[in-house]
């Protein structure tokens, strides 16, 4: 999935920025009046003045580069244009409706151009059916709107939309606002997650979702989960009736979750129940614990807690199934893990920090994929007046009301209103998914708005006050909205919306052939699920990660059409299924012989390019099989090619041809290489660290210099440079945030 703010600032295009700082800069607080009556800010979501349900944010558009004017707004994703009403032009006559003021008397224009678009994206698969989501997006007080969007027609993320307004006098304001229809939420959050309020303090009984995995780990820790007071040196659990490596035990049930940022691991602990003590499930348990460097050293600890097993142990072992268990903490691919691996890591606790198995029995993993409830997500129908906008949800009023004052406080809505500005509140309500109808439909205004006639604490008397208040909403409404917006009732905050989906890298297939232009279509079918899965496994999951993986991998396998490396005749292009392609005739590959751990006469056709990477050599081969776990180390002796070869053993492999006919392992062993490629000193790569892994360009900016460096670490060379760089610039343009 790819998505951006609907501004765009300059600061967005360093590569170090925080994404969640960039968003939220970008997506700045109306300047709204407060409305005296109520107290609320007008702009809030999802509630505004007099409790009434508000479909998104008022945001303020930042300043432009040279500070004196502001920035466009633009499209969040690709998409179609399925409304588009002209703003009427401003004037200052006080008894125009769009000049209502409701709070003073001098005319307060509020623009009424508006936009829609539609948004079908991936955020994941099952297997190779892509889990597809629609969702609408709506920009509402343009003050203009750019001749090039036209209803019925595309547009693309980033592309100009239209000019900010002015709302109730109000310069450079915005009403934006994301909105889905219940299917399609159900699509967003996975299947089994009930689109209804749910307790937070019921524990878990099944993992979360497969088909969508992103942004933090959030694992499921029951009381009396294993815990050490040291590091374990043991990573397997004991066998029944065996003697147990762990100290002690969890004193009561916790969340932990896991985030890996630039590198660094960030590990939080939260409660999964309410206590004696008020605080409720989800509130953070002690301090935060960093693990530097904790993502870039995987594949280190990856092989390190396989090796520390003995033989018999190996045998259902993997380092990449160790890999995947250390960054899901499961294992979502096919490769072995021992059915009792331990998962142990520095959690905090209620009591201290201590080590805990976080693969224990009954623990159970979740992504932000899940939307968990604990976090703080939840889903808000139980609105008993859902044909208009008062907002009669109890559930919602408990998240609002003050906590010390009395239960009867919750029917207090003057009191509910004022507390919508309160820090604490506004933190809720960022994950509040909320169901009510749109506030833009021309003929429901009576049905929507009626009961303000009525009401005993924000009642607005018949006569001139209903007339002007009744004759603005008109005014900056619409008729014959198009059905599928006015079915879209459920509502996402939309900063916080774009913020947790930013964490999502699933690539569709038109984003797949938009990065690749020249792919075959067979090609892009086939490799689209595996090719995001294994981005995903290996923490390909950033702008400029993503521009760098894929557009070297443009020019190593063709984009996507050429998996083997081929020679100068027809039948090394054509694909290898049960052997490996071998012709005495074919000279093409002699460069590669006694080289990359190559020591028998045919090893540089044998061990020829493969996969996303085009892996090559007897020595890439034997790692990359140690990795997957059909080697073991003891197999073979170090330095096999040393002289004289032949005096030592060498790593034995049958079907080299497994990389280019397997789909996974094609992907597998390009993000492999990715993942193990030695990155040391400075040198020539300039990045400081000894590390494995090619992800420590985080905070790079992107550069050509870039590309080069990384380059030379993919091919050892500069082969093929002009065609990287183009790659790289053209997959940098549709994943960055530069216009």
């Amino acid at each position: 999935m790819i998505i951006s703010p609907p501004f765009l600032p300059e600061q967005g295009n360093a590569a170090h920025a925080d994404d969640e700082a960039y968003v939220e800069s970008a997506m700045l607080d109306s300047m709204d009046k407060v409305i005296a009556t109520g107290g609320a800010p007008a702009g809030s979501y999802p509630l505004g003045a007099a409790l009434t349900w508000h479909n998104g944010l008022h945001l303020r558009a930042p300043s432009d580069a040279t500070q004196q004017g502001r920035l466009p707004v633009r499209a969040i994703a690709d998409g179609t244009v399925i409304f588009k009403r002209a703003p009427k032009p401003a004037n200052t006559d006080a008894t125009d409706p769009q000049n209502y003021n409701p709070s003073g008397s001098e005319a307060s224009w509020t623009d009424n151009g508006i936009v829609i678009v539609r948004h079908t994206t991936d955020i994941g698969a099952t297997d190779s059916t892509p889990t597809s989501v629609t969702y609408l997006s709506v920009y509402m007080h343009l003050s203009s709107i750019e001749s090039t969007v036209l209803e019925s027609k595309p547009i693309w993320r980033k592309d100009k939309i239209g000019k900010a307004g002015q709302i109730f006098g109000q310069d450079n304001q915005i009403h934006f606002e994301i909105c889905m229809d219940a299917a399609n939420l159900q699509k967003l959050v996975g299947a089994s997650r009930p689109i209804s309020w749910t307790d937070p303090s019921v524990p878990p009984t099944a993992h979360g979702r497969t088909d969508a995995v992103f942004g933090s780990v959030y694992i499921y820790l029951p009381k009396d989960t294993p815990t050490s007071a040291t590091a374990p040196t043991s990573h397997l659990q004991p066998q029944k009736g065996a003697a147990s490596i762990a100290s002690g035990k969890l004193a009561e049930a916790q969340w932990v979750e896991i985030r890996y940022s630039k590198g660094q691991g960030i590990v939080r602990s939260y409660r999964a129940t309410d206590v004696k003590d008020g605080a409720k499930a989800g509130t953070l348990i002690g301090k935060s614990l960093a693990e530097p460097d904790f993502e870039y050293n995987l594949y280190t600890e990856a092989n390190k807690r396989h090796n520390s097993l003995d033989t018999a142990n190996q045998i259902s072992s993997s380092p990449s199934g160790w890999y995947e268990l250390l960054r899901f903490g499961r294992n979502l691919g096919p490769d072995n893990l021992p059915r009792n691996a331990a998962h142990w890591r520095q959690i905090p606790t209620a009591g201290g920090t201590v080590w805990a198995d976080l693969n224990a029995d009954n623990t159970f993993k979740f992504s932000d994929a899940d939307f968990p409830a604990f976090k703080g997500w939840q889903f808000f129908d139980d609105d008993t007046s859902q044909e208009d906008q008062r907002c009669d949800s109890v559930e919602l009023k408990r998240v609002i009301r003050d906590p010390k004052a009395a239960p009867e406080s919750i029917r207090a809505r003057v009191a509910l209103t004022k507390r919508l500005s309160n820090t604490d509140v506004r933190e809720k309500l960022k994950r509040a998914i909320c169901k009510f109808p749109t506030e833009w439909d021309r003929s429901t205004i009576a049905q929507r708005y009626g009961w303000l006639k009525v009401d005993e604490e924000f009642k607005v008397e018949q006569g001139k006050p209903w007339d002007d208040f009744s004759a603005h909403c008109e005014a900056i409404s619409f008729e014959r909205l198009p059905q599928e917006y006015k079915d879209a009732i459920w509502h996402i905050h939309p900063r916080t919306f774009i913020s947790h989906m930013r964490n999502c890298p699933w690539l569709s297939a038109f984003e797949l052939k938009t990065i690749y232009p020249n792919v075959k279509k067979d090609s892009s079918i086939e490799f689209l699920a595996p090719l995001n899965s294994g981005m995903r496994k290996y923490g390909i999951n950033t702008p400029l990660r993503k521009t760098l993986f894929l557009g070297q991998g443009a020019v190593e396998a063709s984009e996507l059409n050429r998996m083997a490396e081929g020679g100068n005749t027809r039948g090394s292009y054509t694909r290898e299924t049960t052997t490996w392609y071998d012709n005495p005739d074919e000279h093409y590959f002699d460069g590669y012989a006694h080289r990359n751990g190559n020591i028998d006469t045919r090893d540089h056709i044998k061990f020829r390019g493969r996969g996303l990477k085009q892996l090559t050599g007897r020595y890439n081969y034997a790692y990359y099989w140690v990795f997957r776990g059909w080697l073991s180390l003891s197999d073979f002796d170090d330095r096999w090619w040393s002289p004289p070869v032949g005096s030592r053993r060498a790593p034995v492999i049958v079907n080299p041809q497994f990389i280019s006919v397997d789909l996974h392992s094609t992907i597998d062993a390009g993000g492999w290489y990715w993942e193990a490629t030695p990155i040391r000193g400075t040198g020539k790569n300039g990045l400081g660290r000894s590390r494995s892994t090619i992800n420590v360009i985080d905070g790079t900016p992107y550069s050509h210099a870039l590309v080069e460096m990384v380059t030379r670490l993919i091919n050892g060379g500069t082969i093929g440079l002009p065609s990287r760089l183009a790659a790289c610039d053209r997959a940098f343009k549709l994943l960055g945030d530069t216009t």
